[in-house]
């Protein structure tokens, strides 16, 4: 007979019964056989204990789930970041085990390159505990490079922590941050090819949009507005970081004065935000030659009595000049 004593990994005890061969009795709940017939054969020997088959149970084997901690989300303020700005990051965390508290967790947070990093300098993040089944929220406070190209940025976070048995487990995830660059444009070289000109006449506006900010900038067009002109839109399209965009048109004067041109520069960014830059420059629109005539003759005074006239004064003013410088001879 072959009597094993207590076998721990593939039986389970029951009181006075054989686990794997079916049988029951009043034996020592300690005793765990073999086989079948092993119990007959120690049943034999020991008489005071009956032997009873009864129906075949089976054994579970309880498993041990590895506790999960996830990230399921992110937030962060003002939903996108500019370059070169400071943010706030939080981070929703939950421990999926439902048999287990986490303990001494640890996150690391890092870019590729450095693009974003912790605003105080350490990358590591610590929290005593979550609950089973229970989740946190982690605030970071971060910082984007200002030179970043506007697009959007992985952030990997690696954390490392602990089960109630002290158990050690790792894993990562990662989160994406938007960053956008500050659209700044400007306008140089304005220039009106004639500054004054008749009510019939035209002139010539020319200037420079020039991009002075790192991203792309799109749909960049020119509107033109003033009293003394006719409205005006210009398309410039697409300008390139670094680069300028030239505007060049024809200004039609439509009413006689001294007026500013206005000058809008609408243009969108990267993710199409939309803004404007405004600028002017002064115009002076005077009446045609025909007009100026015709409106002489309108009021009646002909051109040639209008020369008699001025004729006339001027003989008047030489005439008195040299009657005043007689009469102060005669009194030397």
């Amino acid at each position: 007979m072959r009597r094993i004593g207590t076998f721990l990994i593939a039986a389970t005890l029951f009181t006075g019964s054989v686990v794997g061969g079916g049988f029951a009795g009043t034996a020592n709940a300690n005793v765990v056989y073999a086989s079948e017939t092993d119990a007959q054969e120690y049943a034999s020997e020991e008489p005071e204990i009956e032997v009873v088959k009864t129906e075949e149970k089976s054994s579970k084997t309880n498993y041990y789930a590895t506790p999960k901690l996830v990230i399921t989300g992110r937030d962060i303020s003002g939903n996108q970041v500019k370059a070169g700005d400071e943010f706030e990051m939080v981070l929703h965390l939950r421990n999926e085990s439902n048999s287990t508290k986490l303990r001494n967790i640890s996150l690391k947070i890092s870019s590729e390159e450095n693009q974003i990093t912790t605003a105080s300098g350490s990358d590591t993040v610590y929290i005593n505990e979550i609950d089973k089944e229970d989740g946190c929220d982690v605030t970071v406070k971060m910082v984007a490079k200002k030179d970043l190209a506007q697009t959007n940025y992985p952030l990997t976070v690696s954390y490392k922590y602990e089960d109630n048995n002290k158990n050690t487990f790792e894993d990562s995830a990662s989160v994406v941050v938007p960053v956008v660059q500050e659209a700044r444009l400007g306008i140089s070289e304005k220039k009106l090819s004639k500054s004054e000109v008749l009510i019939d006449g035209k002139t010539s506006l020319s200037f420079k949009v020039n991009n002075m900010g790192l991203d792309t900038l799109r749909n960049v067009s020119v509107e033109i507005k003033g009293d003394t002109i006719k409205e005006i839109n210009y398309y410039v399209g697409t300008v390139e970081a670094g680069a300028s965009g030239s505007v060049d048109m024809t200004v039609t004067p439509d009413q006689i004065g001294e007026d500013d041109i206005h000058i809008k520069v609408t243009f969108e960014d990267a993710v199409g935000n939309q803004s404007s830059i405004e600028d002017s420059v002064e115009l002076t629109v005077t009446q045609a030659a025909e007009e100026a005539d015709k409106e002489v003759k309108e009021s009646g005074i002909s051109p040639v009595f209008i020369g008699g006239t001025v004729v006339m004064i001027i003989v008047i003013a030489i005439v008195g000049g040299v009657i005043k410088r007689k009469k102060q001879k005669k009194y030397e």
